[in-house]
């Protein structure tokens, strides 16, 4: 069909096509992204963020445990950074959004959002989708992300993720009873339960665990061999595939001795035929075929007598469970948000009025349970009081893991200093509670950092000024964070001026280096300094132009000089900048050097 050529349409044509239009039926989530742009502060507005470290906020317990990190700041600018130090590499997502209740607990471009405002669920939905788009970067390809939300948001937030996530990668709706005497001042039903929206990014990638089974369901295994405890379950497959006609393969005759108390698939004499027809007389299938049968009969096959009729019994061994599958409605006293949220939380920092409404440390352990292995990376950034990097911890106190945990908050009413940050403390240092009784602490190591801002304009200085402030992104990105040595200040020549500034420095952890020069006439003496270094390093080379001077380290390596390192090259500001074009836009950003 050829396009409408709406430049030739007359003023009453274009109303009838716009009345068309209107009528068109839709599916899907629609709102209003005009009126409900986001503004940000003005030292935020047109600029690029970066992150500023405070080190009296810096925790250590542990040298050999993996470091955490908080950053302080509007999400929106987190997540720009993190795009850029963590792009594809969160393994799990957890987040839990203000609710959008009209109660005036949320703000949205400088102003509470309230019942009254008439585009309340455009402007909310619109926040969500700005971070989600900037989250979605940050996935692995095994990633899962978690949105925790209640009734007021609940569909829309759904059609959302259905929309970015993609339907397909949906892996569940989790009601999670977190108020088991519901709400009193509820008008017509008393709410109980909120929910866990679970979306993979690529759902044939993605892993979902088992809960462990508790002590009524290993009671359930309550017979026992040579080989381990176990219960039976018929050996006919009942459910999905279970009928002849699907599985045609699996169904075959097994003969039986009650005499010799045999199982054979050979027809002999004094053997009756068994076949895998129910009590209902349909024709289904064994579950194993032959070759299994042959393997496996003697120690994991049975027979009973049940109504006059043998029936086959497969021993369902406890060793071979990997634990129960999780259910999607969450009902247990653990997940009660006011005894595991509320008063957890009160006791951890000793007072009583503290975070609106934090949910149960136990609701959000069982879902990372579920989702993370011993060393993924979780991201909250809507992080509040902190119960997702407690869970964190708590988890890897359990299974031994080397999890780590980003979180983001912004300090709206001192949320982040006063509340985020003590309580990681306290887990991590240990603290008494307010009985006074001790609580050891889990351990773990924090980098706290703030978001600041420099200037976007395609200026020489402004790139340089960006360079400057980008040593604990970089930190932060190649998760090196010991600090080995530091050129001394001094001027360092910019555009036919000079200021006063390190030349280069040098980071580590156990596995590599990070070396950053940020001054090219010092070249000679900063791979000096990398020649002494025995483990990988990644090098940053501030350039205007965007080169790496790639060929002054090839040079290296060809004379003999650097054999042991492993060098990988990135020109900066140019690598930062290319993630900032995209999230920002091109048109105010300063380019690299065209080739």
């Amino acid at each position: 069909m050829a396009k409408n050529n709406y430049e030739n349409y007359t003023r009453e044509q274009l109303i009838e096509e716009l009345k068309k239009l209107n009528k068109r039926k839709k599916y899907g989530l629609v709102w209003e992204e005009e009126k409900t742009k986001e503004k940000f502060e003005a030292d935020a507005e047109g600029k690029l963020p970066v992150l500023v470290e405070d080190k009296k906020k810096e925790i250590k317990t542990d040298p050999d445990k993996p470091t955490n990190i908080l950053i302080e700041g509007d999400n929106y600018h987190a997540l720009s950074v993190l795009n850029y130090t963590h792009a594809k590499s969160i393994d799990v997502i957890y987040i839990d959004p203000p609710y959008n209740t009209g109660a005036k607990n949320w703000k949205y471009n400088n102003a509470f959002v309230d019942n009254e405002d008439a585009y309340r669920h455009s402007k909310f939905i619109n926040f969500l989708n700005n971070r989600f788009v900037l989250a979605k970067k940050l996935l692995s390809d095994k990633g899962i992300i978690i949105c925790a939300i209640d009734d007021y948001e609940i569909h829309n937030v759904r059609h959302l993720m259905d929309f970015i996530w993609g339907e397909e990668n949906r892996l569940g709706t989790i009601v999670v009873v977190h108020n088991p005497r519901g709400r009193n001042d509820d008008k017509y039903f008393a709410t109980m339960h909120e929910y866990m929206l679970v979306y993979a990014k690529n759902k044939d990638n993605a892993k979902i665990k088992h809960f462990e089974l508790n002590e009524d369901e290993i009671g359930r295994y309550n017979k026992q061999d040579e080989i381990s405890s176990y219960n039976e379950t018929s050996f006919v497959r009942t459910g999905n595939n279970s009928k002849r006609s699907e599985r045609p393969n699996l169904f075959y005759p097994i003969y039986y001795c009650e005499k010799l108390n045999e199982l054979s698939l050979e027809k002999k004499s004094g053997f009756i035929q068994l076949l895998p027809i129910n009590e209902a007389e349909e024709e289904k299938t064994w579950r194993w075929g032959k070759e299994t049968f042959i393997e496996k009969q003697k120690t994991e096959l049975l027979v009973r007598e049940i109504k006059g009729k043998f029936r086959i019994f497969k021993k369902r061994r406890i060793t071979n469970i990997a634990g129960t599958k999780p259910k999607t409605i969450w009902h247990d006293p653990k997940y009660d948000a006011s005894s595991n949220g509320i008063m957890l939380l009160q006791n951890i920092l000793g007072r009583e009025k503290n975070f609106p409404y934090p949910k149960s440390l136990y609701a959000v352990y069982d879902i990372l349970h579920l989702t993370t292995d011993k060393d993924s990376i979780v991201l909250d950034y809507f992080a509040g009081s902190g119960t997702t990097g407690h869970a964190v911890q708590k988890l890897n106190q359990k299974d031994g893991g080397n999890r780590k945990f980003v979180l983001c908050t912004n300090d709206e009413s001192n949320i982040c200093s006063d509340i985020t940050f003590p309580r990681i403390k306290k887990v991590m240092e240990g603290y008494k509670n307010s009985k006074g009784i001790k609580t050891e602490g889990l351990g773990g190591n924090l980098k706290y950092y703030k978001t600041n801002f420099v200037g976007s304009e395609p200026t020489h200085r402004n790139k340089k000024l960006l360079t400057d402030k980008s040593v604990e992104m970089l930190c932060v990105k190649e998760n090196t964070f010991d600090e080995v040595l530091k050129s001394p200040l001094e001027l360092v020549p910019l555009a036919g001026r000079g200021q006063r500034g390190v030349s280069y420095c040098i980071f580590s952890n156990n596995e590599k280096f990070t070396a950053i020069l940020f001054d090219e006439m010092k070249m000679d003496e900063f791979k000096n300094q990398i020649k002494k270094l025995k483990k990988p390093i990644s090098v940053y080379v501030f350039s205007l132009e965007g080169d790496d001077f790639k060929e002054e380290f090839v040079r290296m390596d060809s004379y003999g000089e650097n054999l042991s390192n492993d060098i990988t090259l990135c020109s900066i500001p140019e690598a930062i900048l290319k993630v900032y074009r995209r999230i920002y836009g091109a048109g105010h950003l300063p380019a690299g050097r065209q080739k």
